[in-house]
């Protein structure tokens, strides 16, 4: 069963555009920190930078959001995220941001990549994600 993670945010003045609605790339952000928080319950470390460098961790590879209505400046939002996919080396992860009566406000997903670099970044390469991760956040 997968594990599933949420948590609050209240949209601040600086999230919003000009309308006072919203402004797409602070749900990017928001999917950003649900992650975060996502590995953080199951005890995890999403990214290794106990050397002082990036070395193993999770490079965003895809993201999409769609937008049920406008949310403002004042509103509170759900955010639930859990993992929705998983695959040798990527995941998938979704998330739902509900308003206070629960009507979704959006959702969307992030795919990610468990990956390692020994040395700068087109070393980057894809690994198989640790059976360990993958059973912490749900998965088989």
């Amino acid at each position: 069963m997968a594990l599933k993670s949420s948590h609050t945010v209240t949209v601040e003045w600086g999230d919003c555009d000009p309308a006072g609605i919203v402004y797409y790339p602070a749900y990017f952000r928001w999917f950003d920190q649900a992650t975060y928080r996502l590995f953080l319950a199951a005890g995890l470390r999403r990214d290794d930078i106990t050397s002082g460098q990036w070395k193993e961790g999770t490079p965003l590879v895809h993201a999409e959001c769609s937008f049920k209505r406008a949310s403002q400046t004042g509103e509170t939002l759900v955010i639930e995220s859990q993992v929705a996919k998983f695959g040798r080396s990527s995941f998938t992860v979704s998330h739902v941001f509900r308003d206070a009566t629960g009507e979704i406000a959006a959702e969307g997903t992030e795919t990610r990549i468990w990956a390692r670099k020994d040395g700068d970044a087109r070393s980057l390469k894809a690994i198989a994600i640790p059976d360990d991760v993958k059973h912490r956040l749900g998965g088989s």
